[in-house]
């Protein structure tokens, strides 16, 4: 800026101003409470720009307020520490520069803190997924064709997925995805169809997508059409149904479920069907030959033997499986002992002989005569099974060996386990069976819990107490509890078992319901013999507690004593669960707090019970922004008992996975114990939490939701600041709430004393505002500056602050401090100012022209010396080119006191060049100045003059009257044509000054632009060819062009301006020359246009005097000078 004033003192050009544009043209956003926020504009300007940019509101400060260029981006910050929702900032950007003021208004409007969003120990929510289409069904081609889905996710957790498909046909491109494939929030599961592993017809298969807490499954059924196989695909299909139905048949029958004359029927029916699809198959003759022996339809079926026996004997390499069948089904037509006996050798040869399959054992089965020998058709079908055979014709086969011999069954193996399996699915478990089952199991040392199954299906059946018995004691001896046992227990207990420690593992899977009566027997054995476990104690003695009034009435007198040691050594070790909860309620009281236990109970009236509806979570964590270390509590089942000290807690669940969720875990929660009936208690118990940091934050909640603003309010407000484990943040808050306390509520004098206990350090605005007031009560001037310093001042009532700033001015600084300029101008704009602070401001204040002026105007009021704040208005006015009454008024008191000639001349070449170059009015006073400067021989620009002498064209008659006046405008006139500066407006002075001859008869054009510009006119004088000349600048801004023009004359002319190689041109302008000279004319010229005017108005006797004038001048001249050459 002081660079443009020495310029503009020299009389440099103030035409070219840069436009300057800015991105917003007023600011609007939304700021969280409590929270600083950033933000930006832009200004954009057609040249290079230098300044300031200033904000009027102390909660917005700019991070770098001088700027120069012509791509400006402005960054602020907001602070809206301590304001509440909808408060607003409101305020205005100012940006000072050459290029002029621009003002932009700002509105920051506080919105609520969102707690979700600040909240930053869950850094994950869980991941659910969606399907976007679940079915897809498509009519496939011969050729490999690519599909897809998309898979959609919600929540933000790191994830993997499995993805499978179940059939052949469909091939995936990845089987497992990651958080990294989802674009957004979206995945494509791209999959192949391939129709070389289809078949014919429907095709069906899933897509499984697995992740941790999910199974989606995307159903692909595929159409596809083979025109030359789907009729074979369909006789295969029948063909398959017609083998299982004759199959499942042939099992009821053997199981005695249907009668033989059904099965022979629907036999039948089934293999005249398949017969009537596929036409001829010999398997099917040899089926029907069999059913139609065994309904005695002989002649028959003799018949279709001997229609096939041929074709059979001729293919036995084909197939040896049939051709045992056909040889079996012979026997039942040739009756003959050796005749069976030498099928019989035949299919043992085949057998024996690598053909040891399933079918053809069981053909030996009914071939041989050897029907006693159980145990050898058992081995056999064990080596069958054992190979890997699961047809249920093998598994009826041995079930009905091991019902005829039990004591054939010595072990449970594999194969045993797979047959009684079967037996029980089917229900054809004879009672011996079952009986010789237990026997065995009693026998084994190590069982496993497919055998108690089966031990509880056949007990189930027969309800033995032997079976039972077994069972019992098998599930004791492996430790088995749990709810899906207890019916098992209840029954040995009901039925008088005596099996070691069943009391203790019938109360241990008891469903825990304290209401239900429990055995006398039950109670007495546990009442003098209590071996179990504290869980399970205290579900006995909780249930014994609740019917002590009622069912129990008789024995609790002999559960009392060790129910109150039970309780008082559970209090005592920290113990909770719903049964527990049960014993405190009843037997709580006064009696039973002490050292042991009071730290305990002292927590009570903070414990919650709570359930969660998931079997994954493993932990709950109960975390408190007011501590740095969360509470993790674990699961006992689905429940866990927790302590709440306050209602801002967050709860997360850790789940086995180890992740931690939050929104998408469901859970009930409910408050222990009723404060108010036990509330003698709890406050016997209170001392006892005076050191638990969570319960002294409790009751400071509690007293401030109350406005118990006591004495022990400070107290607790200082012994929990000493904590360990506080978070900073909780720090702050407890510091801020003693502030105000202080503020507020402390009425003492010593606060000098009490300063040792307040943070100073990370202060909020709000707070730093009521310790400065506190300060400034308590006369700790020094002490207040400093915060001020640190935090600024703008939450401080401002008439305290002045009260301080006139300490540290008239007491402490004597120089310039930025902390003193925020406060000064912090408590002006509020109208509180005294003479120190405004002689301060005047001195160093900055700012917009208006804060300026006001700081200025109220200065002169004070009788302050405004000298220095004069300079700094007039140069910032004329930098971003103020042209008011205020900049006058300014200008009128420096000048009146000792002024600086630079700024005035800066002042009078800006106001010279406004009035030339832009036609704005000047003020009296600028040409008084000029006049009074070049009276006492100040060198001025050039424009001052010119300015000056305009001014008096405007009334030249004057000065005649003014001789003094006249001779000075005559110097100027002079001086200035002496150098070629020619403008327009002299002529207004013929007549009154002497013009030089240089200006003689010339018609002056002017034209106004940048002095680094080019300016030129093309022109036409009376329609004759165009011109084009180049202007004269005077190097201020004012372009000339020159013209001899006589009267009639017209010039048709238009301006043309190069800037920046870019071309522009203005109207054509014509001007016509109707001078007519004044009764004294000066020189030839005007005699010339007097003859043409007088010539024109056909004047001829007034125009033969001028001709005779014009040659006697001319003849005289000619004689009496001589032209040196």
């Amino acid at each position: 800026m002081r660079d443009y004033i020495n310029r503009l003192s020299r009389g440099n050009s103030i035409i070219k101003v840069p436009k300057l544009s800015c991105s917003e043209e007023q600011i609007t956003m939304d700021i969280m409470c409590n929270t600083v926020a950033t933000g930006s504009f832009i200004c954009d300007a057609t040249d290079k720009v230098y300044g300031m940019v200033y904000a009027d509101n102390e909660r917005v400060k700019i991070f770098s307020e001088q700027f120069g260029g012509t791509h400006i981006i402005t960054e602020y910050q907001v602070d809206a520490s301590g304001l509440e929702e909808n408060d607003e900032i409101e305020g205005t950007f100012t940006v000072v520069c050459n290029a002029g003021e621009k003002k932009i208004p700002f509105v920051f409007r506080c919105m609520k803190e969102n707690q979700d969003d600040i909240r930053n120990h869950v850094k994950t929510e869980a991941v659910v997924l969606h399907i976007d289409n679940e079915e897809n069904t498509i009519i496939h081609k011969d050729e490999a064709e690519q599909f897809e889905c998309v898979l959609i996710k919600s929540g933000t957790e790191e994830t993997e997925i499995d993805i499978y498909a179940d059939a052949d046909f469909i091939e995936l491109e990845k089987d497992s995805l990651s958080t990294d494939d989802f674009a957004g929030d979206r995945a494509v599961i791209k999959y192949i169809v391939n129709p070389q592993k289809m078949h014919a017809g429907n095709n069906y298969g899933y897509i499984h997508i697995v992740s941790y807490t999910q199974h989606l499954k995307i159903n692909v059924s595929v159409i596809c059409k083979k025109a030359d196989e789907s009729e074979d695909f369909e006789v295969r299909r029948e063909e398959k149904l017609a083998q299982y139905k004759l199959t499942k048949l042939y099992l009821d029958f053997r199981m005695k479920k249907i009668k033989k004359e059904k099965w022979i029927a629907e036999s039948m029916q089934t293999v005249d069907r398949i017969r009537g699809i596929k036409g001829i198959d010999v398997f099917y003759d040899i089926v029907q030959i069999q059913l139609l022996m065994a309904s005695g339809r002989e002649e028959t079926a003799t018949q279709i033997y001997n229609n096939i026996k041929k074709d059979i004997v001729g293919r036995i390499g084909e197939n040896v499986e049939l051709y045992c069948y056909f040889l079996y089904v012979s026997t039942l037509i040739v009756r003959e002992e050796e005749y069976t006996a030498q099928v019989l050798s035949q299919v043992k040869k085949f057998f024996e002989n690598g053909y040891d399959t399933y079918r053809i054992l069981w053909i030996l089965f009914y071939l041989s005569t050897d029907s006693d020998n159980k145990s050898i058709r058992l081995v056999r079908i064990k080596d069958v099974i054992n190979s890997g055979c699961i047809s249920p014709v093998m598994y009826i086969e041995a079930m009905n060996i091991i019902n005829a011999q039990p004591v054939l069954l010595r072990v449970l193996n594999q194969f045993e386990m797979q047959v009684i399996n079967y037996g029980c699915r089917n229900d054809i478990i004879s009672e011996k069976l079952a009986m010789q089952i237990a026997d065995v199991v009693a026998n084994e040392k190590n069982i496993n819990i497919n055998t108690l199954i089966i031990l509880k299906k056949i007990y189930d059946k027969y309800e033995k107490d032997e079976i039972l018995t077994v069972l019992v004691t098998q599930m004791v001896r492996m430790g088995m509890t749990g709810e899906n046992c207890f019916e098992i227990y209840e029954k040995g207990v009901l039925r008088g078992l005596k099996i070691t420690r069943l009391y203790e593992f019938y109360i241990a899977s008891m469903p825990k319901k304290t209401d239900r009566q429990l055995p006398k027997i039950v109670l007495m054995y546990f009442a003098y013999d209590n071996t179990l476990t504290d869980a399970d104690k205290a579900f006995l003695y909780a249930n014994v507690v609740t019917g002590r009034d009622s069912y129990y009435k008789n024995i609790y007198e002999g559960y009392e004593r060790n129910i109150e040691i039970y309780v008082y050594e559970q209090l005592k070790a920290g113990n909770i669960s719903d049964n527990l909860v049960v014993l405190y309620k009843a037997l709580l009281k006064t009696q039973l707090v002490c050292d042991d236990t009071g730290t305990f109970v002292s927590k009570m009236p903070y414990m919650y019970r709570m359930q969660c509806f998931s079997d994954v979570v493993r932990y709950v964590h109960v975390r408190y922004p007011q501590f740095t270390e969360e509470t993790v509590y674990e699961l006992s089942g689905e429940t866990a008992y927790i302590c709440m000290y306050g209602s801002d807690c967050e709860i997360t669940f850790e789940c086995i996975d180890g992740q931690i969720r939050k929104d998408t875990i469901d859970y009930d929660i409910e408050k222990v114990f009723d404060i108010q009936q036990y509330a003698e208690v709890f406050e016997a118990a209170g001392d006892y939490g005076k050191n638990n940091s969570r319960i002294i934050m409790s009751r400071i909640c509690e007293m401030r939701k109350n406005s118990q603003y006591t004495q022990e309010t400070l107290k607790l407000y200082k012994t929990i600041k000493k904590e360990q484990g506080i978070s900073e943040q909780y720090k702050q808050q407890i510091n801020a709430w003693m502030i105000d306390y202080y503020y507020h509520y402390y009425e003492e004098d010593d606060f000098w004393h009490e300063y040792n206990y307040v943070d100073t350090d990370n202060l909020t605005k709000k707070d730093a505002g009521k310790l400065i007031e506190i300060l400034i009560d308590s006369s700790m001037y020094s002490q207040a500056y400093e915060i001020a310093g640190i935090y600024g001042c703008c939450m401080a009532k401002a008439a305290k602050l002045l009260k301080m700033t006139d300490y540290i001015l008239t007491n402490v600084s004597d120089g310039h401090s930025q902390i003193i300029d925020e406060i000064t101008q912090y408590i002006f704009r509020h109208n509180i100012y005294n003479e120190p602070v405004l002689s301060y401001m005047c001195e160093y204040y900055n700012g917009t022209n208006d804060e300026m002026y006001a700081v200025w105007k109220s200065a002169v009021n004070y009788n302050v010396n405004v000298l220095h704040m004069s300079e700094r208005i007039l140069a910032q006015m004329m930098y971003t080119g103020v042209h008011t009454g205020r900049f006058t008024e300014v200008f009128a008191d420096y000048y009146s006191k000792i002024p600086d000639m630079l700024i005035v001349k800066a002042y009078l070449s800006y106001n010279s060049q406004f009035y030339l170059l832009r036609q704005k009015k000047a003020n009296d006073i600028v040409f008084r100045v000029i006049e009074e400067c070049m009276g006492d021989g100040y060198g001025l620009p050039e424009c001052c003059y010119v300015a000056w002498l305009k001014n008096l064209s405007r009334n030249p008659v004057a000065l005649r009257e003014d001789t003094s006046e006249k001779e000075l405008a005559q110097s100027v006139l002079n001086e200035l044509c002496e150098h070629d500066r020619i403008y327009g407006f002299f002529k207004k002075f013929k007549g009154i000054l002497d013009l030089p001859y240089n200006m003689q008869g010339l018609t002056i054009v002017e034209y106004i632009a940048d002095p680094d510009d080019k300016v030129s006119l093309t022109y036409s004088i009376n329609g004759a060819d165009r011109l084009v000349q180049v202007m004269k600048s005077n190097e201020w801004g004012i372009f000339t062009c020159r013209f001899n023009l006589f009267y009639g004359d017209s010039l048709e002319y238009t301006f043309i301006v190069n800037d920046s190689n870019e071309q522009a041109s203005t109207e054509p302008v014509v001007c016509e020359y109707k001078d007519i000279p004044s009764e004294n004319t000066d020189g030839r010229i005007d005699m010339l246009n007097d003859c043409l005017a007088s010539r024109q108005q056909h004047d001829l006797t007034t125009l033969r005097k001028l001709m005779y004038s014009y040659c006697v001048e001319e003849y005289v001249t000619r004689e009496m000078f001589t032209i040196v050459k």
